[in-house]
């Protein structure tokens, strides 16, 4: 569906669009990545205006017009006691490394789940939450992405309940870069491999993923960047989204992670050695270009050298799928 709005910008928890091709109000939510559900409420609720009209779910938008969306306001997810027993004068602030109105990326830590698993600990989303709750942010904060308890590096939360689907069908699809950098064993081979291995459940270990006949088609395309003190530093770009696929497609070459237990890798004092350095994406709702870059993790700076590696990351060139 072409876009029939064009994002003008935002004020507050209001939204602005300008009509760039007539057509009903609901199709014109829609191509700006409402869900059919999503854009039926918004113009139920009379949260769609055009100047002081208010429009009627059966309305339509003329070209030419400016539209603005009233964001709905989520409720306090967190209690004040919560908020402060995550630690937020402990330095348990997120590393916000990318916002704009409709989404962020953190920079997570290792030790952290994303979601939580129903034990109450805290979570990195109780943490943007409560980041959220401190920066003004009326408007419901929920992860797009699911890293590993100790993987480490860019994490996307949407900051809208209105667009979170485009940024959920975005995630979901193959339209994302996703670069990741990971410790391997030394004696990596030179040059890009690509790993095109389908990946399945282990039957034998409900924690562990495999390549598997019947799994799912899972792709990643690795380039070694450099090898120091017996551990090559690899650089890997995903073209698909599978539950542990890079632990398992270096695993299935015989190069398992640093610091990963789970798939038999070798000893790290430092942890698991996988980081997502930076993603990439055409914005949903606004259709600008972004790139969203972590900082170099400090647990790699022992052997591999931001300055002496980082620049080594965007040579060579490994492909990505757009």
């Amino acid at each position: 569906m072409g876009h029939l709005l064009e994002y003008v910008g935002s004020k507050g928890g209001v939204v602005f669009f300008d009509v760039v091709a007539s057509g009903p109000a609901v199709r014109a939510l829609r191509s700006v990545g409402l869900s059919k559900p999503g854009a039926a409420r918004v113009l139920a609720q009379g949260r769609l205006r055009r100047s002081d009209e208010v429009l009627a779910p059966n309305a339509c938008a003329d070209a030419g017009d400016r539209l603005a969306l009233t964001l709905a306001t989520a409720p306090e997810a967190l209690s004040a006691s919560r908020v402060d027993g995550l630690g937020g004068g402990g330095g348990r602030i997120p590393r916000i490394v990318y916002r704009d109105r409709f989404v962020c990326a953190v920079d997570k830590p290792a030790g952290i789940l994303v979601h939580g698993d129903g034990t109450g600990v805290p979570t990195l989303s109780d943490l943007v939450a409560a980041w959220a709750r401190f920066e003004g942010i009326t408007t419901r904060v929920q992860a797009l992405q699911r890293l590993d308890v100790e993987t480490t590096g860019v994490t996307l939360f949407s900051l809208t309940e209105e667009f979170q689907p485009a940024f959920d069908e975005l995630v979901a699809g193959h339209d994302m870069g996703k670069r990741y950098l990971a410790v391997v064993a030394a004696g990596f081979p030179k040059g890009e491999r690509v790993i095109d291995s389908p990946i399945g459940r282990d039957r034998h270990d409900a924690r562990r993923m495999r390549v598997s006949e019947g799994g799912k088609r899972a792709v990643t395309r690795v380039r070694k960047l450099g090898e120091e003190n017996g551990r090559s530093l690899v650089l890997a770009c995903l073209e698909t989204g599978r539950r542990h696929q890079i632990r398992v497609h270096l695993a299935s070459m015989g190069f398992p992670i640093a610091g990963d237990t789970l798939y038999r890798g070798p000893r790290s004092r430092d942890g698991l050695m996988l980081h997502a350095l930076e993603e990439s994406f055409v914005h949903p709702v606004t259709g600008a270009e972004v790139l969203v870059r972590s900082e170099w993790p400090q647990r790699f700076e022992s052997r591999f050298s931001r300055a002496e590696f980082g620049a080594k990351v965007h040579d060579g060139g490994v492909h990505i799928e757009r």
